[in-house]
């Protein structure tokens, strides 16, 4: 259940479908084949580092018959605040993605490599991006068990927890960084902004419990609520009509309303969730037919999960999607 306050102050109830996370293997997160009516393919990756650095960086793959885009950005944080921004637009002649693992090649140099090492729900990923001044050379490793689902845009893969080090280079200058990351991976109808509104989608880590929460937005105003659980390797989703995200705060921009504060409130027998999530800085993005604000959040509050208790005290990265 979503709760949403009106601009009478009433308290408007929405009740929601559940969604359903399986397991994923190494082949999920490799290049989909396009689709006839074209589609948009989304390789993410966000890290927070352990010396008040973070990064954010993309590649987005726009199929339609013969013919695309690809656009890739690296975002380098500091302290919350955008510290560099290094984006490419690229023809679709200059990509290529394998089909049986993440392996993606951009302008002949490799942006995105996966394998598995020791098991097969273990692998690693090596991401390289930017440009002689600003980039990153980083290692993402996967220990956790990652799932995947479909919700009313598309497909949606997640690795909702990923150990990372490597470097970030920054004017020039090396710098040596380690912390814990997020990925995902989407694939949508080239279509499906004209059916929907927007997605707001956050994440939570606290001690061994990890959440991912979404909103998907349809053009009449319905939204689908998702919240997914990882604790070691298992995954569990509750069902909508047990979650209650209000939004709390909100600013204007570009003339849309985009929420800077929300409650997240889960109360079951074997789970509760208590968290508030407050926007500490955001800056736009401009992405084809859609409007971008990326937040650094603060996390705070208490979780349970079982016989497991946990405080909340974590900074994550939002991502707020508004389609034209």
């Amino acid at each position: 259940m979503i709760l949403i306050t009106n601009s009478n102050s009433q308290v408007i109830t929405i009740e929601l479908q559940r969604f359903n996370p399986t397991p994923i293997c190494l082949q999920d997160d490799a290049a989909h084949t396009p689709r006839i009516l074209g589609n948009i393919e989304t390789w993410y990756y966000d890290a927070i580092f352990d010396n008040n650095y973070s990064m954010a960086c993309v590649v987005n793959v726009f199929h339609f018959l013969k013919t695309g885009l690809v656009l890739s950005g690296l975002f380098i944080y500091k302290d919350t605040h955008l510290l560099k921004c290094v984006r490419t637009r690229t023809p679709m002649k200059h990509f290529h993605g394998l089909h049986e693992r993440p392996h993606l090649v951009l302008q002949d140099k490799t942006i995105i490599d996966a394998e598995t090492i020791r098991s097969p729900k273990e692998w690693t990923s090596h991401v390289v991006l930017g440009d002689e001044k600003n980039n990153v050379d980083l290692r993402f490793l996967k220990k956790i068990e990652g799932w995947k689902g479909n919700h009313f845009l598309g497909d949606w893969l997640v690795a909702p927890r990923l150990e990372v080090s490597g470097n970030l280079t920054v004017d020039a200058t090396k710098i040596s960084v380690s912390g814990s990351g997020y990925h995902d991976h989407n694939n949508y109808p080239l279509f499906a902004p004209f059916f929907g509104k927007g997605a707001n989608f956050g994440k939570i880590i606290a001690g061994p419990i990890t959440i991912v929460w979404a909103q998907v937005i349809r053009k009449n105003k319905h939204v689908d609520n998702i919240l997914v659980i990882n604790t070691d390797d298992t995954i569990q989703s509750v069902p909508s009509n047990d979650i209650q995200l209000l939004v709390k705060d909100s600013m204007k921009d570009r003339r849309t309303l985009v929420p800077t504060k929300y409650e997240l409130r889960v109360q079951k027998q074997d789970i509760d969730i208590d968290v508030d999530i407050q926007s500490l800085d955001c800056h736009y993005l401009t992405i084809p037919t859609v409007k971008y604000w990326r937040h650094h959040a603060k996390n705070t509050g208490k979780i349970r999960v079982g016989s497991r208790s946990e405080k909340v005290d974590s900074i994550s990265i939002i991502d707020q999607l508004t389609f034209i």
